[in-house]
């Protein structure tokens, strides 16, 4: 693995990897991920079907139950490809999320800056931060036990949104 630039890694392709990989960190952090399976993991994301230019992780990377948590991979489906947003972090609602739209993707390349700036300003991020919906702790034992299907009955989504969320947004006892 050689620094390509101020903490960024690469990852030669080698063996089955059907692309390199790319570790993003400082010398510390790298160091840190080299003591556990993160880098093997990383290889083995590389070499799945589909996947589109690299395999990554970010700096908080470290060894998961497959993908490595904090990887990061694009897949094409029309080259055998697979949608995994619960590659990572499943296990404790990391946040990861898969956004169904009807939009190409030059669409969504041009509004790419005007997404990201959305994103930010809509969705609380960091230690301390809030958002701007307001639950009654009853409204939120509701939500956190029900799942989607009380959150859409507030308003917050549509009965077609379950199709798309693992256990249909309920998973009981959870």
């Amino acid at each position: 693995m050689t620094q390509t630039e101020e903490g960024v890694w690469e990852m030669p392709k080698e063996g089955a990897m059907r692309v390199p990989a790319k570790v993003f960190g400082v010398e510390p952090l790298v160091k840190m991920m080299e003591r556990d399976r993160t880098f093997s993991q990383l290889r083995n994301v590389a070499t799945l079907p589909g996947i589109i230019n690299y395999a990554m992780v970010m700096p908080d990377a470290h060894e998961g139950y497959g993908f490595p948590i904090g990887g990061v991979a694009a897949f094409d489906p029309d080259n055998g490809g697979v949608v995994s947003p619960g590659g990572v972090g499943y296990d404790i609602n990391c946040g990861v999320r898969l956004i169904k739209t009807c939009l190409s993707i030059e669409e969504v390349k041009a509004k790419t800056p005007e997404l990201v700036k959305a994103l930010f300003r809509n969705v609380p991020s960091g230690v301390g931060s809030k958002g701007k919906l307001r639950l009654t702790p009853d409204e939120l034992k509701r939500a956190v036990t029900e799942g989607a299907g009380y959150v859409i009955k507030m308003g917050y989504g549509w009965d077609e949104d379950k199709d798309r969320c693992e256990e249909y947004g309920r998973l009981e006892g959870a």
